[in-house]
């Protein structure tokens, strides 16, 4: 399966978008879920999309007659007397004993069909049979199949049946397939279903400030680069998930925003890093920020900003000298032309005395270099990289908050702003004062399998809430950024 492979829409633009145009024709599709969050009135709205779209539809209920469907989708606009839509029923009843044992019959809900006037006993042979000859469809709903756990009470045996009647809908059948599944019931038709199906789309229900919603999470889709992210949805006239948007558009940004020169970082930022207002990149003392930081001032000295530093405990002269000679910046000529400042609050930049400040004890201190440097760097935007840990630890909690705030006040429209904190460091309270006055707040931390990963936390637009992950390469920009899942060549992508 490939990005580029057919798709049959959903009904809803953003769970298509979600899946990258849809659900991949001629593969089965399980939604999970709990009773009553919504699965029967998606699989139907699935249906109604395909008989929209000229195709033929078959909606197999386990558990609800025909009549019972149409009470149920009463106040949606479903199309259920459509030429093209068959609705039909089966399940398991108990009709007789045997030497063997109770065995059950094949019927219908309605018990009006072939199978209802004779024996027909209810296996997967005689069920797979029963829709072969009932089915020419190219779109199939079964809802739900967790009624089909009385087939075999042996695990390994059951998940054989459920493979072989993926395999009838999907490839005999050549149907798109969505299956639904109760995901918190005492079986297990869900578990096995979760392995054996193409993708899986979960919906749950939770309380958000005392009041209940609905949430859908595409939680796999084998071979599509599907958007992981949790939306809401709601059941209206139809079957709608939200936000189509996760931050405002274009039209109402009040800041600017310079690119970073990494393309899935910029793209996940909407369009680089907040311009005039503060940035915050937290991290978590495990990922390295070297080569992010080598890129921001190559790419800042390529604009003709000066370079006002903070240093990380990395960020040392010979650390510094090195990164930035991989993008042909000498270190000394910045600091002979002007162009670079450093405030050294951990005293690691003693042997170079031009442009470097030492330590300062109180706020007023650090904010008054802080300030000569803005005015030596005169016209010229000012690219501010600060350690906010070392601020914190030295000026403490108010002195750090007087000093980010100064720091705002003197921002130009070109100027940009970035503060650098471990919240593992420095008290939440802290924390909270850096993150609420930035503008855009970005968050990268390593995992225990050793990859790295960033997120938008919060940003006047962009993808806020996705993550991403990082890669290092041999050449300048040194790092890469997957592309948000909206950008990767998806026809539905956020505009």
């Amino acid at each position: 399966m490939t990005d580029d492979e057919p798709r049959a829409s959903t009904g809803d633009v953003v769970l298509d978008r979600m899946l990258n145009g849809g659900v991949p024709q001629n593969r089965a599709v399980l939604l999970a879920g709990a009773p009553g969050t919504g699965k029967t009135t998606l699989g139907m709205q699935f249906l109604q999309a395909g008989l929209e779209a000229g195709e033929r539809c078959l909606f197999v209920s386990t558990e609800q007659t025909r009549d019972e469907l149409r009470e149920s989708f009463a106040g949606y606009a479903f199309d259920l007397d459509h030429e093209e839509l068959a609705l039909t029923s089966l399940h398991a009843s108990p009709d007789r004993e045997s030497s063997a044992g109770r065995q059950l019959r094949l019927r219908t809900l309605e018990g009006d069909t072939i199978v209802d006037d004779q024996f027909v006993e209810f296996t997967l042979s005689n069920i797979t049979e029963y829709l072969r000859n009932g089915a020419s469809a190219d779109r199939i709903v079964v809802d739900s199949v967790s009624a089909l756990e009385v087939l075999t009470e042996q695990d390994g045996l059951f998940r054989r049946y459920l493979l072989e009647l993926l395999q009838t809908l999907t490839n005999d059948i050549e149907a798109t397939t969505v299956l639904t599944a109760e995901a918190d019931r005492d079986g297990y038709a869900a578990d096995v279903l979760e392995y054996s199906t193409h993708g899986v789309i979960r919906l749950t229900r939770e309380a958000v400030n005392g009041d209940p919603h609905r949430f859908l999470e595409v939680a796999k889709m084998r071979g599509v680069d599907h958007d992981p992210r949790t939306v809401e949805f709601t059941l209206g006239e139809s079957f709608a998930c939200a936000p189509a948007r996760r931050s405002q558009p274009p039209a109402l940004k009040t800041h600017k925003h310079t690119p970073i020169g990494i393309e899935g970082l910029d793209s996940l930022c909407g369009g680089g890093l907040a311009t005039g207002a503060g940035v915050m990149l937290q991290h978590d003392g495990r990922a390295n920020l070297t080569a992010l930081f080598s890129q921001l001032i190559s790419q800042a000295v390529g604009r003709g900003y000066s370079i006002v530093l903070v240093p990380t405990i990395r960020m040392r002269p010979e650390s510094t000298r090195r990164l930035l000679s991989g993008h042909d910046i000498s270190l000394e000529e910045l600091i002979a032309d002007d162009r670079l400042f450093v405030l050294d609050m951990i005293g690691a930049w003693g042997e170079i005395r031009n442009n470097v400040f030492g330590a300062r004890e109180a706020a007023g201190g650090v904010d008054s270099v802080l300030q000569a440097i803005h005015e030596r760097a005169g016209d010229q935007p000012t690219l501010s990289l600060i350690n906010a840990d070392a601020i914190v630890n030295q000026l403490g909690a108010a002195g750090a908050r007087e000093v980010r705030y100064a720091q705002e006040t003197r921002l130009g429209s070109d100027d940009l702003l970035l503060h650098v904190h471990n919240p593992a460091v420095t008290a939440e309270v802290i924390d909270g004062f850096y993150t609420n006055a930035a503008e855009q707040v970005l968050k990268t931390w390593v995992t225990e399998g050793g990859l790295q990963y960033v997120s938008v936390e919060k940003s006047p637009c962009g993808f806020v809430g996705t993550t991403s992950m990082v890669e290092y390469i041999e050449e300048p920009p040194y790092l890469t950024v997957q592309m948000p899942p909206e950008e990767r060549e998806n026809p539905y992508a956020e505009k």
